[in-house]
């Protein structure tokens, strides 16, 4: 079972310069979301794994407002479930940009997301990796 303190492959790292910041991935809340079933957490981690990228194209790939809000309101939910805060953080920070927002605003927003998604991916690779190889 996960708690606070550990990923589901030991205790969980801050990175380096980051006291007081949050962990890329809160072990509490995904252990509460899938009632500390480590199978089930690590599909609903695989399934991160593949609808993150899906919507991250939208997001990036979409002219339309509308639809980024959207496809940022879908990531923010699916990151919240998993406890990558970072990651729900800078999908509201998409889905609050006015559909008039520069290409400025737009691209920076985007790039944080990207940017966060990418670190999120990297935690849960890890950490299904390593729990394959510990047999869990």
């Amino acid at each position: 079972m996960f708690d606070a303190g550990y990923g589901m492959n030991g205790p969980r790292r801050e990175p380096a310069g980051s006291a007081g910041e949050a962990a890329v991935l809160d072990a509490a809340v995904l252990a509460e979301q899938t009632f500390g079933d480590e199978v089930l957490a690590r599909s609903v981690l695989a399934m991160f794994l593949e609808q993150s990228a899906n919507v991250l194209r939208v997001v990036r790939d979409t002219q339309d407002p509308k639809a980024r809000a959207d496809a940022a309101h879908l990531l923010k939910g699916s990151s919240r479930a998993i406890g990558a805060a970072r990651v729900s953080t800078a999908a509201q920070q998409v889905e609050d940009l006015p559909a008039d927002a520069s290409q400025s605003e737009v691209l920076s927003a985007v790039a944080a997301l990207h940017a966060s998604v990418a670190e999120a991916r990297a935690a849960i690779a890890a950490q299904i990796d390593g729990n394959a190889s510990h047999g869990l």
